[in-house]
């Protein structure tokens, strides 16, 4: 899979070398040739002999070229992921972000690139998103098609690094953020989460961000990302199957217009406020 030299292909992990491998075997069957490894600092003596075997595992990897990143301490996966874009956003104009329990389905990486490569996109949009919830996914379409809906899930996604640069200036001024009347409800909840720092979780504030800024999310009508990290192994995420999707092959992606209408919105919403206890 061919993808632009203005794009950065990352890859956040932790202390699950199994999960790793899954998402590296998928990257090698899609033909990418380069990827940015974020690898987070040990919190005790068992991480750090999994992380040795990590580090064995990508450089021993011949089909991908991996340039390693790992942190001398635990930042945890916010400060991470916050400070691994940070560094990548710099040197790319664009970025796709995978965590190493989201491993993506075929069609991700296609989607992706003509997604990245639609005039002016980002104009409206404040990120590419590549998982799509079970109610939302058409599973049996032969078609794949972009749609835009209100808010963000990190499993698998892109931005633009000026977009995440103004999230970062933006998030520093805390009385702007945080302090907006007229949230809709979700909003309201990820917020108090996020005052009340309740865990270490970034993407709550990339959702206000985008709704201050009044950018929508475009994702695909059919999931092409499979999680793999609700099996309790994960930091921040419990133990559930309500996110799993069948995955069909589709024959044709479609991304000359983008489908939009409340219906679709109120289903993500809806499933949102439902499995939120899941995701933060």
């Amino acid at each position: 899979m061919k993808i632009s030299n203005d794009t950065a292909v990352i890859l956040f992990g932790y202390n699950r070398p199994s999960h790793l491998m899954r998402v590296l075997i998928a990257l090698e069957d899609y033909n990418i040739k380069k990827i940015h490894f974020f690898l987070d600092g040990p919190k005790n003596s068992g991480d750090t002999i999994v992380q040795k075997q990590i580090i064995f595992m990508m450089r021993q990897n011949k089909k991908i070229d991996i340039i390693i990143y790992k942190s001398k301490k635990n930042l945890g996966i916010a400060k991470s992921i916050t400070k691994g874009l940070d560094k990548i956003s710099k040197k790319y104009k664009k970025m796709i972000i995978i965590e190493d329990d989201c491993i993506p389905r075929k069609e991700f990486f296609q989607f992706f690139n003509k997604m990245l490569n639609k005039k002016n996109i980002f104009n409206e949009v404040g990120a590419i998103c590549g998982y799509q919830f079970p109610k939302i996914h058409k599973k049996n379409k032969h078609t794949i098609f972009p749609m835009l809906l209100n808010y963000f899930i990190p499993w698998g996604w892109a931005t633009t690094s000026f977009h995440w640069i103004n999230f970062r200036k933006m998030k520093k001024n805390k009385n702007n953020f945080y302090y907006v009347k007229n949230f809709p409800k979700i909003i309201k909840k990820l917020n108090k989460l996020v005052k009340n720092n309740t865990k270490n979780i970034w993407s709550l504030n990339f959702i206000i961000y985008n709704f201050l800024t009044k950018k929508k999310f475009v994702f695909p009508n059919k999931s092409l990302i499979k999680n793999i990290g609700f099996d309790g192994t994960g930091v921040n995420s419990k133990i559930t199957n309500s996110f799993d999707t069948i995955y069909f092959p589709t024959k044709k992606i479609n991304t000359k217009n983008m489908i939009e209408n409340d219906k679709l919105k109120k289903d993500q919403e809806e499933n949102l406020l439902k499995y939120i206890r899941y995701f933060y």
